[in-house]
């Protein structure tokens, strides 16, 4: 490929500063990074804890309180993050194990929060009412052979604003189960689990451990200062090498005006930028200010990184279209207007993703016990619209990718090798 500036060569792959054994070690260095990522999150602690516990209920129409399950959540601390309660149903032993089915069951739920301890009794329970008796609708799903069925959400928060929490779920009958073979609709036993999910703390000090990582390395690929400034080190390739991998991208190009970079180094740019957000540099206080503005925090960083994805997935288009067009690449023409078909259609998908978490997260601060499936065909509507979404951007992408093979393999090794490195990441 064909430089748009020959001033821009101490930051191209393909040049003789660079040099194979410098696309060497950045090929070994990658690989050997991702190996160690891989070994360090595999030997991490786990990400939920679970606490399980079964209830036999006798659900029935003439005495509801034998159906109610209360659950305690006690001495949680912020690095838990959030609480997420279900509840699954085992199969009635007079539906045959191999047949699939389902129907709605009603519930009552209610959740108090407290800082102070919990009562014995739910109703003397002292503390703030976040959940007062909600009536929901539950589709209680059971898949060929097997013995319980999907999980029902009972409650769920993505922030801890009390340390206990005591919760009342009431079953209200069994709905029609009786046409699928289950005798004595008046009182029927069922066994029923409940399990209360949250953050284990151990992983939270990961994760902090984990993002502020990748904040650093890649504030350093930003800003990390020039080594090769003479000496005999300087006489190694090596060093040579290694020092041009780890110089900052600013650093590297800070004798050069903006207005002449190249147009795949100001992609880098922005990426980089965009990278430094979506490692959730905020986190910190996301976790520690739950009470006050976590759940706004997190809405940012869920808007920067759907942005750096976004961001990403055109860069993908605009590099792959423009990797057919070796003979144009000094043109100065190259940018919005010639790629706004593929400015546009990300833009919408980045804001389906942001209005799609924004009403999820809207809809469960102000009734915890939402589940998105409850919303019938709003919900499948919405499914369809991110898979067609999807559909249509892989096609694009696949269609770029096709029409860009004979370039790609006549471009020099370097490149080719490069590109499938990048490729493997998005996958």
């Amino acid at each position: 490929a064909r430089m748009e500036n020959q001033s821009f060569s101490a930051v191209r792959i393909e040049s003789a500063r660079f040099g194979k054994r410098g696309v060497f070690c950045t090929g070994l260095l990658f690989f050997l990074t991702f190996a160690l990522m891989c070994i360090i999150g595999s030997l991490g602690p786990d990400v939920f804890e679970h606490k399980e516990g079964m209830s036999v209920l006798r659900i029935n129409k003439k005495d509801t309180d034998k159906s109610v399950w209360i659950g305690n959540l006690v001495n949680l601390v912020p690095e838990n993050q959030l609480i997420w309660v279900t509840c699954n149903i085992e199969r009635p032993s007079s539906i045959n194990a191999s047949y699939a089915f389902d129907y709605e069951q009603k519930l009552v739920i209610s959740v108090i929060g407290t800082d102070d301890e919990l009562d014995a009794n739910f109703d003397t329970q002292r503390g703030d009412v976040i959940v007062d008796e909600k009536v929901a609708i539950r589709e209680v799903k059971f898949a060929a052979n097997s013995m319980y069925s999907g999980d029902l959400t009972i409650f769920n928060m993505h922030s801890l604003p009390y340390d206990n929490f005591k919760v009342r779920v009431q079953f209200i009958n069994a709905g029609d189960i009786d046409k699928y073979g289950h005798a004595n609709h008046e009182d029927h036993q069922m066994n029923v689990k409940f399990t209360m999910i949250f953050v284990n703390r151990d992983y939270t000090t990961f994760e902090f451990f984990w993002k502020y990582t990748f904040v650093v390395v890649t504030l350093i690929a930003l800003f990390f200062p020039s080594c090769n400034r003479g000496g005999l080190l300087s006489k190694s390739r090596i060093f040579t090498s290694l020092a041009l991998i780890l110089e900052g991208f600013t650093v590297r190009l800070r004798h050069t005006k903006w207005r002449t970079w190249s147009y795949q180094q100001k992609w880098i740019m922005v990426l980089l930028v965009l990278l430094l957000f979506f490692n959730d540099p905020l986190i910190y206080f996301e976790v520690y200010n739950s009470k006050i503005g976590g759940e706004v925090l997190g809405g940012i960083y869920i808007g920067m990184m759907s942005l750096f994805i976004c961001a990403l997935m055109l860069f993908w288009l605009c590099a792959l279209d423009e990797t057919r067009d070796t003979g144009n690449l000094g043109r100065r023409d190259r940018g919005c207007k010639k790629h706004a078909g593929k400015i546009g259609f990300v833009a919408v998908f980045w804001l389906y993703m942001v209005i799609a978490y924004s009403h999820i997260r809207m809809q469960e601060k102000d009734d915890p016990t939402y589940e998105a499936a409850q919303e019938g065909d709003r919900y499948l509507a919405a499914t369809a619209v991110g898979a067609l979404l999807i559909v249509i951007y892989l096609l694009w992408f696949l269609y770029y990718t096709v029409r860009g093979l004979a370039v790609l393999c006549s471009l020099p090794p370097p490149l080719p090798f490069f590109f499938l490195l990048l490729l493997l990441l998005v996958i």
